[in-house]
């Protein structure tokens, strides 16, 4: 009789195995991931580069170039630097630290800040259309997971998941602590979760979302099986060490925040809608008006509108963590960055697979949603438009 060698048995027995579905889900991920950074770095290179720009750099140089965009500077500073105490560069306290970290370890292995950068948002953007998807199934079949992936890497701001930003990697730790909530694994949901608050303050949305949906599943038992999620508000915690570390002031980012160009400043929800409003009736006709006033608008006035037709059936639990992170955006003076936001508010994705359940009506979707994000890639590539 043959037995199978030492090496051999390891691989047998804890070899992590993947299901048909995961195996499907994965690579649907992948391959979505692939294809729209293709597309965009098409773009990015003949339109925003070559045709716009009068670029003719070679391609990794024009990537580059027209990558590097925006807060993307600050991130990836930080990643080569860290968070210096002293001078204008201060301002680079007010980015939340788990990001740039993610770069930096993985500028040990791709020795270029910009590149490292969209490689972690790459893989980052895969695990998190993975659980997208994950999360989905658990109440809906496959095709309509297929059709919340499909507008998550469409959807307008989309680009944002490309780039050296923040957004894919906390997508990819918000749903995955969603859907170890959902699976009632409480640690890994709540280290997940703390992990999130790490990246982007929007985290902190997870701890009512979470806590509901421990209610739901366990009731007076949760406190005992779900008090992991106490972990969540840590990493907020120690954004707020780094800044007492830095300057000796816990909430030196919001001094900060106020001085700096972006003014921005804390106000209350219905101020920030009213000045929205003000902006688009009262500013004359001009892309700033575009840029600061009506895109945003349009943007906040989707997101509730999606979010209100599906309150008859939208799990509680997304809808707390929709309405929760909405809220929080309402808080701050930054208007102009609202369409990049929304992309971190996942349900909206689940809402639109529902809606596009009729082919004639997901294509319509689909191209709509493509086209734009095509176009406001362009304006972010030339540094015209930093939504």
């Amino acid at each position: 009789m043959a037995f199978p060698n030492i090496a051999e048995r390891i691989s047998v027995t804890t070899a992590p195995k993947l299901g048909a579905q995961d195996r499907t889900f994965l690579s649907r991920a992948f391959l979505l991931a692939i294809g729209i950074r293709v597309g965009l770095f098409i773009v990015a290179y003949y339109v925003a580069g070559r045709v716009i720009l009068g670029l003719y750099d070679p391609l990794p140089d024009l990537l580059h170039q027209t990558m590097n965009r925006w807060d993307a500077i600050h991130y990836l500073r930080i990643a080569e630097i860290g968070y210096p105490s002293e001078g204008d560069l201060r301002i680079l306290l007010v980015f939340f630290p788990l990001y740039p970290l993610t770069v930096r370890i993985a500028h040990y292995i791709i020795p270029n800040y910009v590149l490292a950068g969209v490689a972690v948002s790459f893989v980052a953007s895969i695990v998190a259309g993975y659980y997208l998807q994950k999360l989905s199934a658990l109440d809906n079949d496959d095709e309509e997971a297929g059709r919340a992936l499909s507008y998550f890497f469409l959807f307008p701001s989309a680009y944002f998941l490309i780039a050296p930003y923040t957004e894919a990697l906390f997508l990819a730790l918000v749903l995955s602590s969603f859907y170890a909530a959902r699976r009632g694994h409480w640690a890994w949901a709540g280290t997940i979760g703390m992990l999130a608050c790490a990246t982007r303050l929007g985290g902190l949305a997870l701890i009512p979302a979470l806590a509901l949906e421990a209610w739901q599943r366990d009731r007076w038992q949760s406190p005992q099986r779900a008090f992991w999620l106490a972990l969540i508000p840590v990493g907020f915690l120690s954004y707020l060490v780094l800044n007492w570390v830095v300057t000796d002031d816990p909430f030196a980012f919001m001094t900060l925040q106020s001085q700096h160009p972006w003014y921005h400043e804390s106000v209350m929800p219905w101020e920030w809608l009213a000045d929205l409003f003000r902006g688009v009736i009262n500013v004359p006709g001009s892309p700033e008006r575009t840029m600061n006033f009506e895109v945003p608008l349009a943007a906040f006035l989707f997101a509730v509108a999606l979010l209100a037709v599906s309150v008859r059936w939208l799990r509680l639990s997304y809808q707390v963590y929709a309405w929760v992170g909405l809220l929080m955006l309402m808080f701050l003076t930054l208007q102009w960055s609202m369409p990049r936001y929304i992309i971190t508010i996942f349900p909206l994705f689940l809402i639109l697979a529902r809606i596009g359940r009729r082919p004639a009506i997901h294509q319509a979707l689909l191209a709509a949603s493509a086209m734009v994000m095509a176009g406001t890639f362009v304006l972010f590539a030339i540094e015209y438009w930093g939504i």
